[in-house]
């Protein structure tokens, strides 16, 4: 009789056994590729979005900076013209008002936006009053531009010039009189 042989069983499963883990570990090492990979890919978009948008800010920082510049000139030649006039009073109001946006435009051209958000944070938790009302009359301004750009809208009508009827009362002239015809009709009868 023959016995069956057990060892050549046990190392055929031990060897399925060492196979096995084998391919889960490759794949255990795929899937983690795959993961690092699509993390990386989504830290370098992630870092794209921040670099276009710090750039982006940094542009229009810099055109309301110029902006400032320009109403600090504008108010220096109010200044000038009130001197001239024999007006000095108003002339040294314009020309304290001229520094300060002068100061505003220069903080905007050489403070990045983390400093200019750490300085608001600051100024928060000293006078936090302070940026409330500022954020108040903000809003309130924004409120006002956008009712003011929904009227215009809408007072354009549908073909973009008014009303959006036709001329007078939604009847239109017959070319070369005076007369109207409504729009719809038979004209024959």
């Amino acid at each position: 009789m023959t016995m069956p042989n057990t060892e050549a069983r046990g190392s055929r499963s031990e060897t399925a056994g060492q196979t096995q883990p084998r391919a889960d570990g490759t794949a255990r090492e795929q899937i983690r590729e795959v993961k690092d990979q699509v993390v990386g890919q989504a830290k370098n978009t992630l870092q794209q979005a921040r670099e276009r948008a710090s750039s982006s800010l940094g542009e229009s920082k810099s055109q309301v900076a110029e902006q400032f510049g320009t109403i600090a000139q504008a108010l220096r030649r109010t200044t000038e013209h009130l001197r001239s006039e024999d007006q000095q009073r108003i002339a040294g109001l314009t020309d304290t008002v001229a520094r300060q946006v002068d100061q505003v435009a220069n903080y905007l051209r050489n403070k990045d936006a983390s400093a200019m958000r750490a300085d608001l944070e600051s100024l928060a938790r000293r006078q936090p009053a302070i940026v409330i009302g500022g954020a108040l009359v903000l809003g309130l301004i924004g409120a006002r531009f956008l009712k003011s750009s929904k009227r215009e809208r809408l007072g354009r009508g549908s073909d973009g010039y008014g009303s959006g009827r036709l001329g007078n009362g939604g009847y239109n002239s017959l070319p070369g009189t005076d007369r109207g015809y409504q729009g719809g009709g038979n004209a024959g009868a």
